[in-house]
């Protein structure tokens, strides 16, 4: 027996569009038309949704549209081949699939395409003077039947291939395509297929990611180095386009939790800022442009602002977001450093404020190092640091109830999310008192210093030690030591000794062992000349 249709309440399918994964309940939509309703009104709730130049990822799962050619009579040439199964054409092109003319002067674009033709014609030649060049032969071919395609546009030949818009889903190993023929514009079908999945009222998106895997570092997008081909889409861009760029996917209400950009974040700012309906965002992961981070309301008012990249430290300058890390940061100077402190002495910064900055063993002295030299600046403990391997923070007074402390660790597991150094460099606002100046202690035990300890406090001991003893006693030679070499003198401290118990290492065990041999073969050759002296004495006496 057959049962009966039972449509669900709206209430009801509400609820399950709520909590469906967005990619089957696309599909029950295109699939149940009484589920359209609920599908529209109620939020889609994304957990990652990653917006790449060649297509668009929503929890794993990947659309992708091209244009895609298929010979008509003959099997399609190697390098068709390749470039459909790489993705095809994600531009307007005509029905040979060369870009759309740009005028309707019938002169003027014949000698736009023979200058073309000429062109390609002079690159083949350079090319098959290194045919044997590995991937010359595929790229010979392509540019050949691109030469061929401007001649049968010139001549108004129909080409002996027609061109097909696919829209490829895969997840994995599934894959899914669905293939028309090509009659439309490219830039008119993608915002269809955007409208389609993207068309419901509100995105609800927990990690997007705009751009590429891989950041465009700032240095190579300053001296012009480009990863890959043009892009033609504005968002995507290699240089600010914010005038030309539409808004991200045809959304129209988009609410978003952590933002990763790896290109230009105007850019980015500028697709999301139309739709974008909640501020602020929980985390913003970017890189600098230009040496120059921008100045927007989604970027200031952003939880934890991550600069995922090289950048200069002045960023951190009249920077009002409470939570900032740097991956690594260079143009650290003492006059860079002190100014920025004044300047933020200057700002009422709420307690709690917290900068980090990651770096391996030489950075990271160097940025203790310019803190410590700050005026007013003074060295102790605080409870965060007070248990540790690193227990030194500098700390500088900021104003009448705050006081910045600065100091380093090794990244937890939490912090390792973010930071993969070596070591975190952390900036933070205390109450004043929160951290308490100690005096310190001189380690002889050099494989057991911290960093700090290392090379901040170094300089400072080596100056002392030329002539005193942190207790202020002049450092005396050692009397009973034994000289071993013109100069040196085998001791507990080679030269010199402090007046003070010396920590028992490695070191030190060693000299003491040489000391303890050498007063044993001493001590043994006075016992034999003794003996024979006596022995001699004996003889006489006889």
């Amino acid at each position: 027996m057959i049962t009966p249709f039972k449509p669900l309440f709206y209430e009801t399918s509400k609820c399950v569009a709520l909590y469906m994964d967005p990619n089957i309940r696309l599909q029950l939509y295109l699939r149940c038309p009484s589920f359209a309703s609920a599908h529209k009104n109620e939020v889609t709730r994304v957990r990652d949704l990653k917006v790449r130049p060649e297509h668009f990822e929503i929890n794993g799962t990947i659309y992708r549209l091209a244009v895609n050619t298929q010979y008509t009579d003959t099997p399609n040439p190697r390098s068709v081949v390749l470039d459909n199964a790489e993705g095809g054409i994600q531009d307007d092109v005509d029905i040979y699939g060369l870009p759309p003319r740009l005028t309707q002067d019938d002169a003027e674009n014949v000698e736009v395409d023979n200058a073309e033709t000429t062109r390609l014609r002079e690159t083949i030649a350079r090319m098959e003077q290194d045919r044997a060049k590995p991937g010359n032969r595929n790229n010979i071919e392509r540019l050949n039947l691109k030469w061929e395609a401007y001649n049968m546009r010139i001549n108004n030949t129909p080409p002996p291939y027609r061109h097909y818009l696919q829209l490829t889903i895969s997840k994995g190993k599934l894959v899914k395509m669905e293939r028309v023929v090509y009659d439309k514009k490219f830039g008119t079908a993608k915002e269809y297929i955007e409208k389609l999945v993207f068309g419901n009222k509100t995105i609800r998106v927990e990690n997007l990611q705009i751009g590429g895997d891989e950041y465009l570092h700032d240095l190579d997008n300053r001296i012009g180095i480009q990863f890959g081909p043009p892009r033609q889409e504005p968002l995507f861009g290699y240089t600010p386009q914010t005038d030309s760029v539409k808004p991200l996917l045809s959304i129209r209400n988009l609410e978003v939790g952590v933002l990763k950009v790896t290109g230009i974040l105007t850019n980015a700012l500028a697709s999301i800022r139309p739709v974008l309906s909640q501020v602020p965002l929980k985390e913003l992961k970017a890189v600098c442009h230009q040496r120059t981070f921008p100045e927007d309301p989604i970027v200031n008012t952003a939880e934890f602002l991550h600069i995922a990249d090289c950048t200069p430290l002045n960023v951190l300058s009249n920077r009002p977001n409470y939570r900032i890390h740097i991956r690594v940061a260079y143009e650290m100077y003492d006059n860079n450093v002190i100014n920025f402190v004044n300047e933020w002495k200057s700002r009422k910064i709420r307690i709690g404020t917290y900068y980090s900055i990651g770096g391996h063993d030489r950075p990271v002295f160097n940025i203790i190092r310019m803190f410590k030299n700050t005026p007013g600046a003074k060295l102790g403990e605080n409870k965060e640091t007070r248990l540790t391997g690193y227990p030194e923070c500098i700390i500088i007074p900021m104003g009448n109830d705050t006081e910045l402390n600065v100091y380093c660790s090794e990244p937890n597991e939490e912090e390792k999310e973010y930071c993969s150094d070596q070591f975190i460099v952390k900036i933070k606002w205390q109450p004043r008192g929160y951290a308490k100046v100690v005096e310190i202690d001189i380690v002889w035990d050099r494989e057991k210093r911290s960093v700090l300890r290392r090379h901040v406090i170094k300089a400072d001991v080596k100056t002392v030690a030329k002539h005193y003893t942190l207790r202020g006693q002049p450092l005396m030679r050692k009397k009973g030591a034994v000289r071993c070499h013109s100069n040196r003198v085998v001791g507990l401290s080679r030269r010199y000794t402090p007046p003070f118990p010396v920590k028992l290492t490695q070191s030190t065990l060693r000299t003491r062992m040489a000391v303890y041999c050498h007063y044993t073969v001493l001590s043994l050759v006075i016992q034999v000349h003794c003996e024979n002296k006596m022995a001699a004495k004996r003889i006489c006496e006889s």
